[in-house]
């Protein structure tokens, strides 16, 4: 499975790296600060980061186009290629310091060296993780999405549902809960309560991409943002931070995380 990056910047990707050059340039790490003058850690940490930079976006490359660890967790996986990429990195920090300083690491020191190039390539990769990993999608997962939209923007019995809503919440529903003989809409941007019977909107809404979990509770699928046990309990998250319950018939609705 190839994974494709639904946003991705280079101006930010040039800002990190170029913050990150400057940053080391003025504090030195590694002893740089009392060997070298500015004008050469900054092309000392430039050669370093820059260097670590290329292997990172190689590696994490590879592991897509070969599928590595794709049943692991994102971070799992960013965990995995930052400790292979720190071990070139190590190499690189290592020939550096032979280069620009004239100095040899001892080699009972190279342990405590990649751990540290580990911390550090950990802190600053995880601003990409955060600012990208997040919006990483899958190939098939973007084509199905795609399917969903088209397929609730041409079904009848749905555009019949969405003009009961107001425009100014609009359609991209999280969840919908029955009280007495009105259910609450909830979408993205907002909520109404509509005189409608539950039963009427579950089945004006039989071909969204959605799931009961309770006899009082429908959500849609995108909504869901983990489901949890509590003993024989379980609950769903949805993505504005509210927990329903899912009730014992329709349990098997989603899997554990």
């Amino acid at each position: 499975m190839i994974f494709y990056f639904k946003e991705f910047s280079w101006k930010k990707e040039v800002f990190i790296i170029g913050f990150a050059i400057v940053i080391f340039a003025f504090f030195g790490p590694f002893g740089t600060f009392d060997d070298l003058g500015f004008a050469i850690r900054l092309l000392f940490w430039a050669v370093a980061i820059l260097g670590c930079s290329t292997i990172f976006w190689f590696v994490f490359f590879l592991f897509d186009r070969f599928a590595l660890f794709n049943n692991s967790s994102k971070f799992i996986r960013h965990i995995f290629i930052v400790i292979i990429v720190t071990i070139p990195g190590t190499l690189l920090i290592y020939y550096n310091n032979i280069v620009f300083r004239d100095i040899a690491i001892p080699p009972e020191q190279l342990l405590w060296l990649w751990f540290t190039v580990f911390s550090i390539g950990m802190i600053l990769t995880s601003i990409h993780f955060f600012s990208y990993f997040g919006k990483i999608q899958s190939k098939e997962e973007i084509h199905k999405e795609e399917v969903d939209r088209i397929h609730v923007e041409t079904d009848e019995n749905i555009s019949l549902f969405f003009a009961k809503l107001p425009q100014e919440i609009g359609t991209d529903l999280i969840s919908l809960s029955a009280h007495d003989h009105y259910i609450e809409v909830i979408t993205k941007k907002g909520k109404k309560m509509l005189h409608m019977k539950f039963s009427t909107a579950m089945e004006l809404l039989e071909n969204y991409p959605g799931t009961r979990i309770h006899r009082s509770h429908w959500v849609a699928n995108n909504a869901v943002e983990s489901v949890k046990k509590n003993g024989r309990k379980k609950s769903v998250k949805l993505v504005d931070g509210r927990i329903l319950p899912i009730s014992a018939k329709y349990k098997s609705s989603f899997a554990v995380s």
